[in-house]
């Protein structure tokens, strides 16, 4: 009979990175259960993270490189696959340039540093990604607002958390699992929900705004006017920290009366008035906000208005509230990604960049200025394009739109798990690991201040993940003549972390040792013994 052996690894079924122990029976991942030496999901998973062998082993999975030969797909090889796509990307760089090429991602799976190295290595500084309506949106804001991205310290034990647009015992967004607030809540911590629906955390609330959709803004100015109104603010902090308060008071003051809070909110001014006092008096208070927020016209405005209802009740950056964590002294995504290699020149043939400035900002375009680039050839037109782990012709506004312009586009290439209808319009399909199939330090770039290893468990088919495809991509583009020497030596160096160090996880206050092991340490004496990726 076949011995199971256990693997410590971590999730990336949603955003959570959820510690999981793999049991693995005749190189077959039988079970997954939740590992309770996780600093951050103490033994928990959620049914997403349980039924990860679901997807890994689909009867439709994709598991081999294929290519489209006269309309119908054929299996070929990964060499065949990387050098067609290597060759039809330098054709497109040599006559028209690389910012002719798109380069696209969906939510992110921990790739996001190696995709954007791929295409910063290349040269175009064309690519989409799911940040102009979820979370980055908060992330670019937060940083021209406060400088950070203000995150709750459950850690800290808040008093009173407002659960506002958010529901994390289903969808974990970054820096959070739903195990983190139910522990705060069970030692008695004050709960606000805000919420269209009655959710489970409105049915557990002491108090339930059911406010009207895309409504959140005019929700935090209702909470201004209270805390202002009524003196609650820290008079302190308001002084020393904040630019424009007395305008600022005197426009939520007269323009922002409850009354008229409640007419756009439909909530009732008095349950405002009592949400706004029970979250500026009990301290420390948090606010757990999520994705909703940022899916309104008005999201920049909201996401600075909720950061200022943190700054003048005391709670930003304060013990048990918003806090503004410091990530761990690891190689940080935007140095990894070599977003500083993009001269100005290339950088202001950024797709959308006058129009989107925050987004520019941020490395990305708005998607519909691809699809205008490539139907309407606006301002230039787009060649050629590579989509990994999204599926645009159904998760993007006006699908006809989006299946236009894929269809339109001369070259296309698709990495996922599945033959999505996205994937059926490209050239090239290469098959994407699930996160049973990586090697890889995880999550180092969140807030929450930890250093994960995820840990191959099994190889299914040929698929690889994705570090590994841009990776072997890179260096048949003779564009990029260092992924293949800083890649390497990234992976053998947190290897160190992974395999010989505090195994598999790392606390904050352990990490004085990391900065010199990612940017220049010694590589361990049996970095030899380290499993490739």
């Amino acid at each position: 009979m076949a011995e199971v052996k256990k693997i410590k690894t971590v999730c990336r079924n949603c955003h959570g990175a959820c510690g999981v122990i793999a049991h693995v029976k005749a190189g077959k991942v039988v079970k997954v259960e939740g590992d309770p030496d996780s600093p951050i999901s103490r033994g928990t998973m959620c049914t997403k993270g349980l039924a990860v062998t679901q997807l890994a082993y689909h009867p439709d999975r994709v598991i081999h490189p294929m290519k489209k030969v006269n309309g119908n797909w054929q299996r070929i090889t990964w060499d065949e696959a990387l050098e067609t796509i290597a060759n039809t990307f330098q054709a497109v760089i040599d006559e028209y340039g690389p910012e002719h090429i798109v380069v696209g991602q969906g939510t992110g799976r921990d790739y996001e540093s190696h995709l954007y190295r791929f295409a910063n290595l290349l040269g175009t500084p064309n690519v989409l990604t799911a940040g102009h309506m979820c979370y980055v949106s908060r992330v670019s804001t937060s940083l021209i607002t406060c400088g950070n991205l203000p995150v709750v310290d459950y850690e800290g034990e808040p008093k009173c958390i407002v659960m506002w647009a958010c529901n994390p015992l289903w969808t974990n967004p970054d820096e959070y699992t739903a195990e983190n607030f139910y522990r705060a809540f069970k030692k008695g911590a004050k709960l606000i929900s805000i919420d269209p629906r009655k959710s489970f955390y409105a049915g557990k609330a002491d108090l339930w705004l059911q406010l009207r959709p895309g409504t959140d803004g005019a929700l935090a100015f209702g909470f201004h006017h209270v805390i202002i109104e009524e003196e609650l603010y820290e008079k302190d902090f308001v002084q020393n920290h904040v630019h424009g308060w007395d305008a600022f008071k005197e426009r939520v003051l007269q323009d922002y009366p409850l009354e008229k809070v409640q007419e756009i909110t439909w909530i009732d001014k008095e349950l405002i008035r009592k949400a706004a006092r029970l979250y500026a008096t009990t301290k420390p208070a948090a606010i757990h906000w999520g994705v909703p927020t940022e899916q309104t016209i008005n999201c920049a405005d909201c996401t600075r208005t909720m950061i200022g209802l943190m700054g003048i009740s005391g709670n930003l950056d304060a013990p048990g509230a918003n806090a503004l964590f410091v990530n761990p002294p690891t190689r940080t995504v935007a140095e990894f990604a070599r977003h500083k290699d993009l001269s100005k020149e290339v950088i202001a043939k950024r797709l959308g960049g006058e129009q989107f400035k925050l987004g520019a900002r941020v490395a990305f375009i708005n998607p519909k200025k691809a699809w205008d680039s490539i139907l309407y050839g606006e301002p230039y037109q787009l060649k050629a394009g590579l989509l990994c782990g999204t599926n645009p012709v159904v998760s993007r506004a006006n699908a006809r739109e989006v299946y236009a312009a894929l269809q339109k586009l001369e070259f296309l290439v698709v990495i996922d798990h599945f033959m999505t209808p996205t994937a059926e319009l490209a050239d090239i399909f290469l098959p994407a690991g699930t996160w049973l199939e990586q090697n890889h330090v995880a999550d180092n770039w969140k807030r929450h201040g930890y250093v994960f290893a995820r840990q191959k468990c099994v190889e299914i088919g040929e698929a690889w993940q994705d570090h590994k495809i841009f990776l072997e991509l890179g260096k048949r583009i003779h564009n990029i003549v260092d992924m293949p020497r800083v890649l390497a030596i990234a992976i053998v160096k947190n290897g160190k972390l992974v395999y010989e160090a505090y195994s598999p996880y790392v606390q904050r206050n352990t990490l004085h040792w990391l900065a010199s092991i990612t940017k220049g340490g010694v590589v361990s004496d049996n970095a030899a013994n380290i499993p490739p990726v």
